[in-house]
């Protein structure tokens, strides 16, 4: 008699078992993401080698010319490098920040890690629009920053429609995604490794350096490249705190699509956008992998 009791079999059925039930677990995912997500960004592809015509219309084409252009004109490739130093400068930033309050919050206990968590959640609970006009209004030339600065004896500092203020801004927009990043990964390090390594004689520093962040490093690179990707992306507060002086590559995306008309080269900049995540995504991944390989 075949036993029929489930996990018991030939490894074939189980195989096929296994495989239709991960089919069925990807399947409402498949559904939403094949139509709403690579069907879009499959036309934006075919966009991109269209043709533009002043005027607003696309000629179905294929040409590389739109990636050229903007890989390869110094004006935009500019904007590319700044864009990109603007991201690295938010992820470092955001990093040296979120490090220790992420920390305090995963050694806390239960009613204080609490309101701290929902004082690191509440900023993601307002839009970003609002939080780039009290950056606005904190940043302008009268506004409170300066006015401290004064009363203290100090030069004004000019911090309004520049990377500065837009760096400060982002800083503050994106810093919930890192430090919610790095608990969870803070969570999981056992405080009794902290302590022994106190024990053997090891100062706050040493065990830092050499017990905490090696183990937390994983959570160090999901949150950086989260934060680096939402910020190289950002739109909304680089337009109103860094002004039309302060050019990234998502406002030169807007411009494009939405002034010039011109969607070929709008949707070529996006991708080569979305590549350069990918690329950093893949690299994350082998230098976690090589990291983990020397700690272990």
């Amino acid at each position: 008699m075949p036993d029929h009791r489930p996990g018991v079999g030939p490894p074939v059925t189980r195989r096929r078992r296994t495989g239709r039930g991960r089919l069925l677990l990807l399947g409402p995912g498949l559904a939403v993401l094949l139509p709403f997500f690579l069907a879009p960004l499959a036309i934006m592809l075919a966009y991109s080698v269209y043709r533009f015509v002043p005027g607003g219309q696309q000629i179905p084409a294929f040409t590389p010319e739109n990636y050229a252009r903007f890989l390869f004109d110094g004006f935009y490739a500019s904007i590319l490098a700044d864009t990109l130093l603007m991201g690295l400068a938010v992820t470092l930033l955001s990093l040296a920040l979120s490090y220790p309050l992420a920390y305090t919050i995963a050694r806390s206990r239960s009613r204080r890690k609490s309101w701290l968590i929902i004082i690191v959640l509440v900023p993601l609970m307002t839009s970003v629009v609002v939080r780039s006009y009290g950056w606005m209004i904190l940043l302008t030339n009268n506004g409170v920053v300066n006015t401290a600065l004064a009363l203290l004896g100090l030069e004004p500092v000019r911090l309004m429609f520049n990377f500065t203020g837009t760096i400060i801004a982002l800083t503050e927009v994106l810093m919930p995604f890192m430090v919610l990043s790095l608990v969870g990964v803070l969570q999981s390090v056992d405080p009794a490794l902290e302590e022994a390594a106190r024990g053997l004689g090891a100062g706050r520093l040493a065990v830092f350096r050499d017990v905490i962040l090696p183990l937390s490093l994983p959570g160090v690179a999901a949150g950086s490249l989260l934060v680096f990707a939402l910020s190289i992306g950002a739109f909304a507060t680089p337009q109103l705190v860094g002004g039309a002086r302060t050019k990234v590559v998502a406002t030169v995306v807007y411009n494009q699509a939405v002034n010039v008309l011109n969607w070929p080269f709008a949707a070529a900049i996006s991708f080569v956008l979305m590549v350069i995540v990918l690329g950093l995504t893949v690299l994350q991944g082998r230098v976690l992998a090589t990291l983990r390989r020397g700690l272990s």
